[in-house]
């Protein structure tokens, strides 16, 4: 009769197991965050020189961190300037100078507005894109 009990409690336990794991329906789409690498840099095809914008969106310390490089002419990489960014869901502000950015970042990238209200969306790039 133990037996009988037992075998009973262990099939009921290993249908309630199998029975959530199969309910369970994978998401298929992962998590996006406005963290992350977005740029449209481009060399200009008469001139040479390196136009546009690159922003790293870094979650750390409690808050967010942005490192901008904006590219206005010139052959090599500009400086980098490393600003604290205000992330809300996927709204992004930040200020590098006295230059003012807000914008919104998407699984295809973050549509950027500066201060004079210009507009410039920025691709998503894969992490390990940073160095290339």
């Amino acid at each position: 009769m133990k037996l009988l009990k037992a075998a009973v409690v262990s099939s009921l336990i290993c249908m309630t197991v199998v029975s959530t794991v199969l309910a369970r329906k994978p998401n298929g789409q992962p998590t996006v965050t406005a963290a992350g690498i977005y740029d449209n840099f481009t060399v200009g095809k008469e001139s040479g020189d390196l136009e546009g914008m690159r922003v790293v969106i870094i979650p750390a310390g409690g808050g967010y961190y942005a490192i901008v490089q904006i590219a206005q002419g010139g052959a090599e990489d500009p400086k980098p300037e490393f600003v604290v960014a205000n992330v809300k869901g996927m709204t992004v502000d930040f200020t590098v100078g006295s230059e003012k950015f807000r914008g919104t970042a998407s699984a295809a990238g973050l549509t950027l507005k500066n201060s004079a209200g210009e507009l410039q969306t920025l691709k998503r790039k894969p992490c390990g894109s940073y160095f290339k």
